[in-house]
């Protein structure tokens, strides 16, 4: 890890707002809890089934995990000790922090991990996120039903405080992975007490990090405001300055704005342009630059014969005026050139990631019209419908895809495009099945390298919502997992490179936009930290000055 470091490819765009300064003179903590807001419900507390990133910033709250993302960007040990690495950099071995203790007293040990990660892998649990476990060792095989017996996932517990993990290939980023909810441990008692509802509300739960739930304003599963508290069980309890945390679901950003301006709100995103443009000489104007992508996902299942023609699709992105839909739905984000967003990661050379991969994605409208056109003839029609899914419950998604079908009706003759408005737990679910025609999507990074966003496609990825398989694109990928490609940056990141000029040729995607998320935030507020990737948000060290 050392000498990846200092080759830099694990280079990180880290935005941080840790440690504001406050603009109050007075010293001392406030009597209230800092508040904050989400677009969305949240859908589990469930560390192995969490996908979306606002139930992520919830557990990321209240559970920890081996490594945390520090100040730094870089993943430090937070319930490890210690973490060694053996020389050809497939066998980790981890000595636990010493007592260790789950919230309702349990000693956490080692053998929660095991069992944590084998949960997540097992294919009856139906984990999203199971492909990220994919370097430990066996984990592809197991959650593929190749390998029944679990035991065999490369994770031991030498000791109550001891883990050995052997992985499939080195992989230089495992360290960021540590982190993750999917590897976070879980108290098998508890899991089995609860079956089914474990995550399914706070009171089905048990956690070890720095806050936790209890019976006062807890998260029964669908109520739109809930609190935590500080998590004296914690290993570092110490550091956490807040008793407390509240949260909200507010999907009127209007409704935020106005609850910030009486006091009532310590956080709150501006998602429409009007207002940006009212707030941005506000003193607690931010913007939080995310390593985040909007992009279209287009089914390519056959449920959907025109969306298997590359004509097609290909009209389709060029149709798409990707910058007339960031004036009126995301003002500051970046107009998409590949699926890799700026500010994840850089090349050997110290060169941004995205600037390096960047793709033809450009708006020609003429050019999409005459591949429309070609695209009909060769399905033998003349005009075609199709559906545009997109979370209705988030304003700058129902801006996107407002915008978006005008645009490309406007621009493709013979298509008809209908939105479809549903709630966001409802195009999570849509995606994972398929069961769309288009569908607006949207990915954060996980950690800081490119293959967070690009082993999503592929074929057969669990996130491979379109179902397409490009060989292309798989040999390009496959290379850069394994040896020699994945120990040299070079060759690494060019792979990286042939993996989105796979996306971009085969028309496979579209991407919309970079992300960025303006918003104000109370400049009373300290210790929040912010990073592009993984836990956006770390509540950990926030503090509500007077």
């Amino acid at each position: 890890m050392k000498k990846w470091k200092k080759i830099s490819l694990l280079s990180t765009a880290v935005i941080l707002v840790g440690a504001l300064s406050a603009c109050s003179s007075s010293s001392g903590s406030s009597s209230r809890n800092p508040s904050f807001s989400l677009p969305v419900d949240i859908s589990t507390l469930d560390q192995s089934l969490v996908t979306d990133q606002y139930s992520y910033t919830i557990v990321g709250t209240t559970q920890e995990g081996l490594t945390r993302v520090d100040s730094s960007g870089q993943p430090a040990n937070a319930l490890a000790k210690s973490i060694d690495v053996s020389k050809d950099g497939l066998t980790y071995t981890v000595v636990l922090r010493d007592g260790l203790k789950w919230s309702n007293g349990d000693a956490l040990t080692a053998k929660d991990f095991v069992y944590s990660w084998q949960r997540g892998v097992n294919p009856d649990t139906a984990s999203q996120y199971a492909y990220l476990m994919g370097v430990v060792k066996n984990a592809n095989d197991i959650n593929s039903g190749k390998i029944t017996d679990l035991s065999q996932l490369g994770i031991k517990a030498e000791s109550s405080t001891k883990l050995v993990i052997t992985l499939e290939a080195p992989t230089p980023y495992f360290k960021y992975l540590l982190g993750q909810a999917i590897f976070m441990p879980e108290n098998q008692k508890v899991v089995e007490k609860y079956g089914k509802q474990y995550g399914t509300s706070s009171d089905k739960m048990v956690y070890n990090g720095p806050f936790k739930f209890t019976s006062k304003n807890p998260w029964s599963g669908n109520n739109k405001s809930f609190s935590v508290v500080k998590n004296p069980a914690y290993y570092d309890a110490s550091s956490v300055k807040a008793s407390g945390l509240d949260f909200q679901t507010i999907s009127q950003p209007t409704t935020a704005v106005a609850l910030y301006k009486q006091g009532k709100l310590d956080l709150a995103f501006l998602t429409t342009p009007s207002l940006v443009s009212a707030n941005k000489s506000n003193a607690g104007f931010k913007t939080f630059v995310q390593a985040r992508t909007d992009y279209i996902e287009y089914n390519q299942t056959g449920k959907v014969k025109a969306l298997t023609n590359q004509k097609i699709r290909e009209a389709l992105n060029l149709a798409t005026d990707r910058k007339g839909a960031i004036n009126v739905a995301t003002p500051g984000s970046k107009v998409a050139s590949s699926l890799s967003p700026s500010g994840l990661a850089k090349t050997p050379t110290g060169e941004d990631f995205a600037t390096y991969a960047k793709q033809g994605y450009t708006y020609d409208p003429a050019k999409a019209k005459t591949l429309f056109a070609e695209g009909l003839k060769e399905l033998g029609v003349t005009s075609l419908s199709l559906s545009f899914e997109y979370a209705s419950d988030q304003p700058v998604a129902t801006a996107f895809a407002t915008y978006l079908q005008q645009s490309l009706q406007s621009n493709l003759p013979g298509l008809k495009l209908s939105l479809k408005g549903v709630p966001f737990k409802q195009r999570l679910n849509d995606q994972q099945v398929a069961n769309f025609d288009i569908v607006l999507a949207s990915w954060g990074g996980d950690y800081a390298e490119p293959s967070t966003f690009l082993q999503m496609f592929l074929t057969g990825g669990s996130y491979n919502d379109g179902k397409f398989s490009s060989k292309e694109f798989d040999t390009a990928y496959q290379k850069a997992s394994t040896t020699p490609d994945v120990l040299n940056p070079t060759a690494l990141y060019e792979d990286y490179k042939a993996c989105e000029t796979a996306l971009y040729q085969g028309s496979y995607i579209n991407p919309v936009d970079f992300q960025s998320s303006p918003a104000l935030l109370n400049p009373k507020i300290q210790g929040l930290q912010f990073v592009s990737t993984g836990l956006n948000y770390d509540f950990k060290n926030v503090e509500l000055k007077k």
